[in-house]
């Protein structure tokens, strides 16, 4: 395969061979990529710094071991597209490729049930990515709760994301016959709560601080996405029916006690 194009999107060679055999091998810890790659432990690590960074990997632990995963190829249009007019091109480069890299992820099936963690900004963002690719439409999806304050996250950065999220929903019931409704439970006065409630598709009610969460619990189908605003954001991306109904039962809990 060309890779000619990934390159010029932004990654290094080494980071090129560490995607390429994260595709190839699935969820995996650092040994097998170390020696599919032939580098240097201390080069890995740092290559899986850098991935995750751009937001174009995720990882979990297991029994105090962290495992590594490739998130959908489709993240690294997301991670051209910010480079803005310069690297228009390249998009269409990676366009090119897309095919042959999904089939390569394909070969290696995601476990029916799992949890990865995403870092930062752009790795939050791919999170939500994710879970709407495995969206089925029509389904109701359900967001709780979303409060004044966002810990130590910068409200900018977290208004960005949302907008981002609901610009996905938007994209989704456009496609669709079947529109996708989002139930949200919100602090009573918090405006980001407010303004999605002018969202078509989107039921908002509001309860007082006393019940609210410093993690704001998403749940699209079988898939959980537990948000924790701080200046580097984390988000657990966790995929289990029963995880997820735990958490839609004491949403409905919630609900009914909220207040339009």
């Amino acid at each position: 395969m060309d890779t000619k194009p990934l390159r010029e999107a932004g990654l290094s060679d080494g980071e090129i061979k560490v995607y390429l055999a994260m595709l190839k091998l699935g969820l995996v810890s650092a040994g097998p990529i170390i020696r599919e790659t032939k580098l240097q432990s201390s080069s890995v690590y740092h290559i899986f710094d850098s991935l995750l960074e751009k937001g174009i990997i995720s990882y979990e632990v297991k029994n105090k071991r962290k495992y590594f995963y490739a998130v959908s190829p489709e993240r690294l249009l997301d991670f051209v597209e910010e480079k803005k007019k310069k690297l228009e091109e390249e998009g269409k480069q990676i366009e090119k490729i897309m095919a042959e890299l999904s089939a390569i992820r394909e070969i290696a099936k995601k476990p029916e049930q799992e949890t990865l963690i995403f870092v930062g900004w752009k790795g939050v963002f791919s999170a939500f990515k994710e879970a709407y690719k495995q969206l089925t439409p029509g389904v109701i999806t359900y967001a709780y709760t979303i409060t004044k304050e966002f810990g130590g996250a910068d409200p900018k950065q977290v208004r960005w994301l949302i907008s981002k999220v609901i610009q996905m929903r938007k994209d989704l019931n456009k496609r669709y016959k079947q529109k996708t409704v989002m139930k949200i439970i919100s602090e009573k006065g918090s405006e980001i709560g407010k303004d999605q409630a002018k969202t078509k598709f989107t039921e908002v009610r509001f309860i007082e601080k006393h019940y609210t969460n410093p993690a704001v619990i998403n749940i699209y189908g079988n898939i959980t996405i537990i948000a924790i605003w701080l200046k580097n954001p984390i988000a657990f991306y966790i995929t289990s029916r029963e995880v997820a109904d735990s958490f839609r039962n004491n949403f409905e809990m919630m609900w009914k006690i909220a207040k339009k």
